[in-house]
This record gives C-alpha cells, sequence and structure tokens, in this order.
C-alpha cells in the first residue's frame, strides 16, 4: 500500500481547507460555493491536508456524489487514491479474516480494533474509513504465542519493526501478510502508559466482540459501546487528539449507531475515569455537525466547550511540529507536578525502548546505552526547535492544560 506522498507534510495549514474537512467529517458538508471559491492555493491545501489527515477519501466521496467542478490532476489524484485504497480495503478484509482464522485455531480469544470495526460495519465504503493496519486484541498472556503463530503462517515482521516484548509497548512488533502486504499489530493491551482503565477496557472489547464475516471467514469486530470507549482514550489521553479530524467522523457513526444505548455510554465512560474526554469528544463532533444529543448531557458539553479550539488545533497541527510539541507538552506536565528542574533532569532519562530502536537491540540488551550520543542528539535537537518557536510553544502549554482537565474526575 502505497504511503502517504511526502509533499502533503510540507503544506501549510490553511484555515478554509480545515473548515470543510471538519465539516464532511461532521455530516455536515459546506456549500457548493466553499468549493468554487477556492484557488489554486486552496485547492492544493485542501487535497494536501485531506491525504494526511486520510480524509481524502471522505472528500472525494463528496465531490463525486455531488458533481463539483474540481482541478483535473487534484481530481485524479483523489479518484486514483479511492480506487487504491479500495482495492486494499478488500485485501485487508480477507488479512482479517485469515488472522481470525489462525488465532481461533488455536483457542486464543481475539477481536479487531477500532478502524477495522468502523471501516467494515458503519461507513458505506471501507474506504471512506481507511486503515493504516489493522490491529487485532489477544489475551496479554497468549500475545507472545499469537505473535509467533501468525509468523509461522503467512507474515513475517515487517522491515521497520523494532525489536521488544510485551514489556514496551501496549502492541507487539508489526508483522506483514507475506500475500497481501497488509500490516498488522497485535495488541495486548489497548494503552501503553499504565492507565488504570486498561484491564476493563479490554475485558469488555473481548466480551462483547460481534463475530461477522470477513474474507469468507468468521472474524471478531469490537462492539459499538467498547469501541467507543476504545476510541475515546485512544483519541484525547492517548494522542492529544493528533490522530487528526476522522475521529470526529467516527464518533459521529458510532453515537448514531442502532445499537449503542448512549446512556450507557456515558455512565461507562464514568466508570472507567473518561467522562471528560468523552463529553469533549462530543462537544468537538456537535461543533462538526449535527449530533443528537439527551438534554441531561447539556451541561457536561458545555464544561468541555473552552477546550475544543484547542483540540481542533491539535487534530490539524502540522506533521513536522507533532514529535517537538509533545515533548514539551510533556514538559510542561512534569514541571506542574514536580518542578522545573526535576522535570528537566527526567526529560535527560531516555526510555530503553528508545535507546534500543536506535542502537537494534532489545530493551534489556546493556548495547542499547550506545544509542545514548544519538538520542541526546534529537532529543536536544527537537527541545531547541521548540525553543524557538512561541507559536508552537504556546500550543504545547495549551495541550498541557487540556489534558490535565481532562484527567480529573467530575
Amino acid at each position: 500500500m502505497a504511503e502517504t506522498p511526502d509533499w502533503t507534510y510540507s503544506v501549510p495549514r490553511h484555515a478554509e481547507a480545515e473548515r470543510i474537512i471538519t465539516a464532511l467529517c461532521g455530516g455536515s458538508p459546506p456549500a457548493n460555493a466553499c468549493f468554487a471559491a477556492l484557488d489554486a492555493h486552496g485547492w492544493n491545501a485542501l487535497e494536501a491536508i485531506a491525504v494526511r489527515t486520510r480524509t481524502a477519501n471522505l472528500l472525494h466521496r463528496h465531490i463525486a456524489d455531488n458533481r463539483l467542478g474540481v482541478p483535473a490532476l487534484i481530481g485524479a489524484r483523489l479518484g486514483d487514491l479511492y480506487r487504491r485504497q479500495s482495492l486494499y480495503g478488500l485485501e485487508q478484509r480477507l488479512v482479517l479474516g485469515r488472522v481470525a482464522e489462525l488465532l481461533d485455531s488455536r483457542g486464543i480469544a481475539n477481536v479487531a480494533l477500532k478502524g477495522a470495526a468502523l471501516a467494515f460495519t458503519v461507513y458505506p465504503q471501507p474506504a471512506m474509513r481507511p486503515l493504516r493496519d489493522i490491529d487485532v486484541l489477544v489475551p496479554s498472556d497468549r500475545a507472545a504465542e499469537a505473535h509467533y503463530l501468525l509468523q509461522q503462517n503467512g507474515f513475517s515482521r515487517a522491515p521497520w519493526a523494532k525489536e521488544y516484548g510485551t514489556e514496551f509497548n501496549h502492541q507487539l512488533p508489526e508483522l506483514v501478510s507475506d500475500r497481501h502486504n497488509v500490516t498488522v499489530e497485535i495488541h495486548h493491551r489497548i494503552y501503553s502508559r499504565g492507565w488504570e482503565g486498561d484491564a476493563a477496557i479490554c475485558a469488555m472489547l473481548m466480551e462483547t466482540a460481534q463475530s461477522v464475516t470477513a474474507g469468507g471467514k468468521t472474524c471478531h469486530l469490537s462492539a459499538p459501546l467498547a469501541n467507543l470507549m476504545h476510541l475515546t482514550v485512544h483519541a484525547t489521553l492517548h494522542n492529544c487528539f493528533d490522530n487528526g479530524p476522522l475521529t470526529i467522523s467516527d464518533v459521529h457513526r458510532l453515537w448514531h449507531h442502532p445499537d449503542l444505548d448512549r446512556h450507557l455510554a456515558v455512565e461507562m465512560a464514568d466508570r472507567l475515569s473518561l467522562g471528560r474526554p468523552l463529553a469533549l469528544l462530543l462537544a468537538i463532533a456537535r461543533t462538526a455537525g449535527p449530533l443528537s444529543l439527551p438534554p441531561w448531557l447539556e451541561a457536561r458539553i458545555e464544561n468541555a466547550k473552552a477546550f475544543v479550539p484547542t483540540a481542533m488545533e491539535a487534530m490539524f497541527q502540522i506533521p513536522a511540529e507533532v514529535e517537538q510539541r509533545a515533548l514539551f507538552r510533556r514538559l510542561n506536565i512534569e514541571q506542574a507536578g514536580t518542578g522545573p528542574l526535576a522535570a528537566m533532569a527526567k526529560m535527560l532519562q531516555p526510555d530503553p525502548q528508545k535507546l534500543a530502536e536506535i542502537a537494534g537491540s532489545s530493551s534489556n540488551d546493556h548495547r542499547r546505552w550506545s544509542a545514548y550520543p544519538a538520542w541526546a542528539w534529537r532529543r536536544g535537537r527537537n527541545y531547541l526547535a521548540a525553543a524557538g518557536n512561541r507559536d508552537l510553544r504556546a500550543a504545547a502549554d495549551r495541550d498541557a492544560r487540556m489534558l490535565a482537565w481532562l484527567r480529573k474526575n467530575d
């Protein structure tokens, strides 16, 4: 599957393009006149931002369905991307079915997470919800077995995969289908930073999984309620909204799913300390387009509205600044908790896995320390770049304040 073209990453932000994409994700397409008013620069920005935020196929469907005028080259590229991702989606279905078949044959419980369940159930066409890879959750005590099983049956380590086990991440190193070139990630939890609600969501995902047919095989997809909880923690606490505006479309479709008990969804979010994150996601989704909310939820949405601009800005941040912004966000959070000197000291303590990734070793191999100079240089480079960018530092500060609010319980 072709990666996002490099040139899209260099295109700066564009307010009108972002408004159009937000409206499309919110199910409230802008008037045709908004497209007609775009000049060449605006069209280029709209295409680039849509491609890098994985909303290009939503844009293509709207243009095609409404027969809108579009520059010929851009229209051709959008159409080609849609066709390629439609074909890739078919291959992903085949791989998903094969993975489930293999795991089921060994009695390993499994459920496909987030994007797969969304793409293959709530979107009219899977290409409208493109997947980078297929994420499959298995019990933590059988994750290594599942990972090995796939490698013995047509899957290989991805060329870019690092060397680590269940001690580091929420997933094991990426695998690629030898036949279809589809990436698969075996997850043993859903959150990588020791979040206390992880076990409960994992259990819910497993216990409520829905079986469907994919690629002629039975596979197991996360149910709407469990998927909404997973999406909530993933978009907010895990990624601080840098996974992009496609989340808005996901929330709209899940919230309006006929099988979702909305009252239970709010109760479950409260139980998992996700009340504020869910409220903010719903506030963002309603800003983007019509969203039916019960009156008893209005007060929560109103409290979350103050952080909608910060979250929306984070969804469209420039890719080149993501790592730098995250660095200063973490530094701000640490300073608030331990003071500036302790925060700086922690910033200079590398995660063992980060060193291992650079050194090409495992995280428990002492040779990982040979990578410390390279790690420190990269950390210093990002720090200096961020320190010299006043707008980025201000955005990181807003992110930190938003995360502090999200982590509190009402």
